[in-house]
């Protein structure tokens, strides 16, 4: 059994006290007791390690409660990246370049491109993929992954025509002609998924071992994966079984796919130490970035008011279907229209023990006051992403009015209303998933040129913190072994070269994580 006492640095238990111990013992992965440090010399065994902290802190190692865990370790192996991409011609070279560099592909796929960002200023279509490639099927995904762009050959591929039925909760665009441009969003997006192919379990476990690693450098010991299918959560069970899964991962399976009129069977209630299956996801509407979430008025300067993917009736329905054999439930809902559907069905879901589930929103980018309390009133956790704001407030800026910026991720609103946050990142949405960057991010507010949104719903580095520690272990129900330094918890932990609630906000980003370790 191995033994260590920490000690002589800021050690900070995030358990909503604000009193700090002097010591920390922890013994074979799980925390023993804290408190002085001449009581803790005394009590511990013999064998038992100093550390000395020399200065620094130790902390619990932050947890992202959203993040697409293979879909980041897939842009780091086998996916185009084009977050970043500064215009449609910069995006075609580098289509060109990597469909040159794999003759192999039966489809050529890429994510990440941001219009706001491009030079033109403009959605890219199909006739611009055609012009660098058109004897291979493409699809490029738009960075919410509610939106993406096939060429011609990719539309006829997946049985998109002029013709095609538009599937409910999804979109067909066409050019002035009448034809199919290429951009297909939401449900929709089911079309090319049933023809493309799929990757393999070795393919996955690739993808997640090259993400995982990334997350450990970040200090990331634990991730939600919020759209699990079945194939992918046959690989989260091998990995576990093999002992290969070195963060923890919340797996919530899709109880819905793009493209699907039917819900997927309920899986099997999962709890161990490196996987837990206890939530499955719904989604309400799109994303705010791309005009797809669902207002209830119109985006600035449009006649669209985005995409509403179900129908609430059967949305209850198979969300009681859920609850009923114990999970809890996830819904992506981001505008004001889709959060109060969710709502309204969480609200009949609660007459039947919802509330003793605690269900989730994931986003809630654009709630009114009425449904903060509401949300308040049914234990209902926000799962949100600060980091939203600095990648991808400029299409804030250029698609919202007036009243909605002054309200958008209003989290000083979601905490004065007594709902609890957690706070994640939802890569590979955004590239940067950096849990410092995202503190940063709901103090600051403001976008990459500078700009500020909504900079009265700030609030301060003790709750951003707790927000991506202690209350992100309780959105994932895993509360009582993770996130906070207490004991009884597992000792996922790590150590900084100094102490973030006396750094300036400026330089947050500037801290190092010198380790990060995790209990049995």
């Amino acid at each position: 059994m191995t033994n260590t006492l920490y000690f002589n640095g800021h050690i900070l238990p995030m358990d909503g006290r604000t009193e700090t111990p002097e010591a920390l013992w922890v013994s074979n992965g799980q925390i023993r007791q804290s408190g002085a440090l001449d009581a803790l010399k005394n009590s511990v065994p013999p064998n038992t390690t100093f550390h000395d902290l020399s200065g620094k802190t130790l902390m619990p190692a932050f947890i992202d409660p959203h993040m697409h865990l293979w879909k980041v370790g897939d842009l780091l192996t086998y996916m185009l990246d084009l977050r970043g991409v500064g215009s449609i011609v910069e995006m075609q070279e580098k289509l060109a370049d990597f469909a040159r560099k794999h003759p192999e592909r039966a489809w050529i796929t890429a994510r990440g491109f941001n219009e706001a960002n491009m030079s033109e200023g403009r959605m890219p279509t199909r006739h611009d993929l055609d012009k660098v490639i058109r004897d291979r099927p493409v699809q490029v995904i738009r960075t919410c992954a509610h939106i993406a762009v096939l060429n011609t050959k990719g539309l006829e591929s997946s049985g998109i025509y002029a013709h095609t039925p538009v599937p409910a909760g999804g979109e067909i665009r066409l050019d002035e002609h009448g034809q199919p441009n290429g951009i297909i969003t939401e449900t929709a997006l089911g079309f090319p998924k049933k023809v493309m192919p799929t990757p393999g379990p070795e393919e996955y476990r690739t993808m997640i071992l090259a993400a995982q690693e990334a997350l450990l450098k970040a200090g990331i010991a634990s991730v939600t994966d919020p759209a699990v299918h079945p194939e992918l959560m046959d690989v989260y069970r091998m990995m576990e079984r093999e002992g290969s899964l070195r963060v923890r991962v919340n797996a919530i399976p899709i109880r819905v796919p793009d493209g699907a009129t039917t819900a997927l069977a309920l899986p099997d209630l999962i709890e161990t130490d490196y996987l837990q299956v206890n939530t499955v996801k719904f989604f309400a509407d799109g994303g705010l970035s791309g005009k797809t979430a669902a207002l209830k008025r119109t985006y600035r300067g449009t006649n669209e008011s985005g995409v509403m993917r179900l129908e609430s009736d059967f949305f209850y329905q198979k969300a009681l279907e859920a609850q009923s054999a114990g999970f809890r439930i996830a819904t992506h809902a981001i505008g004001d229209r889709a959060i109060e559907q969710v709502l309204d069905v969480y609200e009949k879901l609660d007459k039947t023990n919802g509330k003793a589930l605690r269900h989730r929103i994931e986003h809630l980018g654009l709630p009114e006051s009425e449904h903060l309390k509401r949300m308040a009133a049914l234990g209902i956790f926000c799962v949100s992403q600060p980091i939203f704001l600095w990648e991808l407030g400029a299409n804030f800026r250029q698609y919202l009015d007036a009243d909605y910026l002054s309200r958008t991720y209003p989290y000083r609103s979601v905490l004065d209303a007594g709902v609890s946050l957690a706070f994640s990142s939802d890569a590979p949405v955004v590239r940067n998933f950096n849990p410092l960057t995202g503190i940063r991010n709901a103090i600051e507010r403001c976008d990459m040129t500078g700009h500020a949104i909504a900079p009265d719903e700030s609030i301060s580095v003790r709750e951003a913190f707790h927000a991506y520690t202690l209350g992100a272990a309780q959105a994932n129900g895993y509360e009582k072994h993770t996130g906070s330094l207490e004991p009884g918890k597992l000792a996922d932990m790590m150590i900084l070269d100094r102490n973030p609630l006396e750094t300036p906000t400026s330089e947050l980003e500037n801290i190092r994580i010198e380790s990060l370790m995790t209990g049995q």
